[in-house]
C-alpha cells in the first residue's frame, strides 16, 4: 500500500517536473514569438526561421515584403519570421 502512494507520488512529481522545465518555457517563447510577429512594422530589420536578413517594405495581415537586397522584395508569411536583427 506504501509503496503504491510513492509511485503515485513519483509520477506527479514527474509531470510536474516536465511541465515546469519543458512545457512552461516553450508556451513563454511561442507567446513572445506571436507579439513580435504581430507588432512589425516597416522599417524594421528581421530575421528569418531561414536566417535570411532582410528589412520591411509593407506589412499586411498576414503578409509582408522584404527587401532582402537592392530591387529584390520577397514575401513572406508572418510566421516566417523569427526576430528582429540587431543592428
Amino acid at each position: 500500500m506504501q509503496a503504491q502512494y510513492i509511485n503515485i507520488l513519483m509520477i506527479v512529481f514527474l509531470f510536474g517536473f516536465m511541465y515546469f522545465m519543458i512545457i512552461r518555457p516553450q508556451s513563454k517563447r511561442n507567446k513572445e514569438l506571436k507579439l513580435l510577429q504581430d507588432s512589425l512594422k516597416e522599417g524594421d530589420r528581421i530575421v528569418t526561421f531561414a536566417g535570411i536578413y532582410g528589412d520591411i517594405v509593407e506589412v499586411g495581415t498576414v503578409t509582408v515584403k522584404v527587401r532582402i537586397a537592392p530591387k529584390v522584395e520577397i514575401e513572406l508569411d508572418r510566421n516566417a519570421i523569427r526576430s528582429l536583427a540587431t543592428k
